[in-house]
């Protein structure tokens, strides 16, 4: 197959690491226990030439020693098969183990404009279920190749031992099996990789109608979500029916074959035999061997068919961790060089900073203010107009494509990004909570703190009222899809966790977006009461929300259009001016 490259063999088998010496015992273990299989038929045949060793004598004794033999070797080398089972399952096993960790391990190094474009349910199927695939194939390759191999070589010398001339005749015809299982393979291969593709599209639709299905019924889109599905269910059950039609053939393909040639070998040898050539004993030993012989390659056809599926999968992981990273960030000594005094003063600077999420397509253009330290700063304007851009860049989502942006008069470039986000605490208007406790997620920026002190902050952000109302209180169970908990009180959680984490810099987006006025005002009174010393950057479009702002900044089209306080923007006739009367004419 074409698109079994060595590299990609040999960057599986790079995740062995410390089972090379599992794989070698795994190796010698399959080898042993195939010998002895392979001389089972030997010895059987010396047990039927004691029944007819000619003049109506039967050796018993002959016999029954063969037969203790055979007994004693079929059940030590069930043994040793039992061991190769487990041995291969925990090579599998950790294999898998070190892709998918190095897999859900890439995702926390890619940058956000990858997972902006990436689907989430993609990257989980390919997680899940396509290296689950890769596991079956390198655990199949594994209970089949050494014995395999090892059966093939001791078969074909038994064989030629007994009778080189029907050896031959195996040997020549034999492979014809093979052939047909890599011809059929190599086009299963296509089907199986287009149906790792749809599966995980699938997978997509699935998560995102699960996670969605508020607005789906909102807006009565059921019927049009079931048809796309339906779709995708289509072409998954086409593409899954030529992969499995075509991997079924393979086996049936080389039995067949198979059967011919064993005919072909009883004819020859009962010929044989009839010519005194041959005893009866070894035409069943040869009879045996011919369909032992053949038996490695119906297994290996097989596990062929099996690694087509498998390098389908691999292609599409090993393509994701192949994905570009976020640069490197500064490590040791310089960056334990970096981290400021949490009650220091903390000043931000936008210099000259543009940027552009597609190429030749400016967000923003040449934008430069600086956030003194203490002070609040306010960026209002239209939507679309790259408010939010500004904090993703703050943040290192992304890298300005020119300019800089300086916190303590250091390029942020220069800041190892966990350091940075150590001193910063969020509050976006997209709110997401893990899967635990609310006491929990009060504390996930600081795990540290105390119970008592995570309630102080609760009560300070006004998310202790509805809180206390829950059945569990505080250990309450919650998650991003539950629906008995507002989106308000969600936000108001949110809040409750950024202040639990006790930033220096404080980033408020759009944090009262989908609060009530009351809740708004309580809100507003507990943020002042956080940004008291600190410096921090509030973007709203409701303006009583940034009227209070030390300074405001106004975007247009990408630019910097004005600076300065509420009062002193209002006596100019500028876009401000016009957005707050548009406010308080409502």
């Amino acid at each position: 197959m074409r698109n079994m490259k060595k590299g990609t063999i040999g960057r599986l088998t790079g995740y062995l690491k410390g089972g090379k010496k599992m794989l070698a015992v795994s190796v010698i273990v399959a080898v042993i226990s195939s010998c002895l299989s392979i001389l089972i038929p030997y010895l059987a045949g010396k047990a039927v030439d004691c029944v007819t060793g000619g003049e109506g004598r039967v050796d018993l004794k002959g016999v029954t020693i063969y037969l203790l033999i055979m007994t004693g070797f079929i059940i030590i080398s069930s043994v040793f098969q039992y061991i190769l089972q487990r041995i291969n399952n925990s090579l599998s096993y950790n294999m898998t183990l070190r892709i998918r960790n190095d897999s859900y391990g890439k995702i926390r190094k890619l940058p956000v404009s990858f997972l902006d474009r990436a689907s989430a349910g993609n990257i989980q199927s390919m997680i899940i279920s396509d290296i689950e695939t890769i596991g079956d194939g390198v655990l199949l390759f594994l209970n089949q190749f050494a014995s395999g191999v090892t059966a093939l070589v001791l078969t074909l010398g038994v064989m030629l031992f007994i009778n080189y001339r029907i050896a031959l005749l195996v040997v020549v015809f034999t492979p014809l099996s093979f052939i047909v299982s890599y011809f059929i393979a190599s086009r299963s291969f296509r089907s199986f990789r287009k149906q790792s593709e749809i599966r995980a599209k699938q997978t997509s639709l699935i998560s995102e109608e699960a996670g969605n299905f508020t607005t789906i019924h909102a807006f009565n889109t059921e019927s049009v979500t079931a048809a796309l599905f339906d779709e995708t269910n289509e072409s998954y059950r086409k593409a899954s029916g030529k992969a499995t039609f075509l991997s079924s053939i393979t086996n049936p393909s080389t039995r067949f074959i198979n059967a011919l040639i064993y005919a072909g070998v009883a004819f020859i040898s009962a010929d044989s035999v009839m010519s005194g050539v041959l005893t009866v004993g070894a035409m069943t030993s040869l009879l045996m061997y011919s369909n032992q012989f053949m038996k490695p390659f119906n297994d290996l056809s097989a596990v062929y068919t099996e690694l087509s599926d498998a390098f389908a999968c691999m292609t599409r992981v090993f393509a994701f961790l192949d994905e570009k990273e976020l640069g490197e960030d500064l490590s040791g000594e310089a960056a334990m060089k970096l981290p400021w005094d949490r009650d220091g003063d903390f000043t931000i600077e936008f210099r000259n900073v543009s940027f552009s999420y597609v190429e030749g397509k400016k967000v923003l253009d040449d934008v430069s203010f600086k956030v003194e330290s203490g002070c609040s700063c306010a960026i209002v304007g239209p939507t679309g107009c790259g408010k939010t851009t500004l904090i993703n860049l703050l943040l290192r989502f992304y890298e300005p494509d020119s300019g800089s942006i300086l916190v303590n008069g250091i390029d942020i470039k220069d800041i190892p990004r966990n350091v940075l986000r150590s001193y910063l605490g969020v509050v976006s208007q997209d709110t997401w909570f893990r899967n635990g406790s609310i006491m929990s997620n009060i504390k996930y920026g600081r795990p540290s703190m105390t119970d008592e002190e995570a309630k102080d902050k609760a009560v300070l952000s006004g998310a202790d009222r509805f809180i206390r109302k829950l059945p569990s209180k505080y250990m309450e169970k919650i998650s991003s899809s539950r629906d008995d908990i507002s989106e308000g009180q969600r936000q108001l959680l949110s809040i409750t966790r950024a202040m639990a984490s006790d930033p220096c810099i404080l980033i408020l987006d759009e944090a009262t977006s989908s609060v009530d006025i009351l809740t708004e005002v309580r809100i507003q009174k507990a943020v002042k009461d956080l940004l008291a010393g600190r410096t921090g950057i509030i973007i709203a479009h409701r303006l009583s929300t940034i009227i209070d702002a030390d300074k405001i900044v106004v975007i247009e089209n990408g630019r910097v259009s004005e600076t300065g306080p509420h009062k002193e923007l209002i006596e100019h006739d500028g876009f401000y001016r016009k957005l707050y009367s548009s406010y308080i004419g409502g």
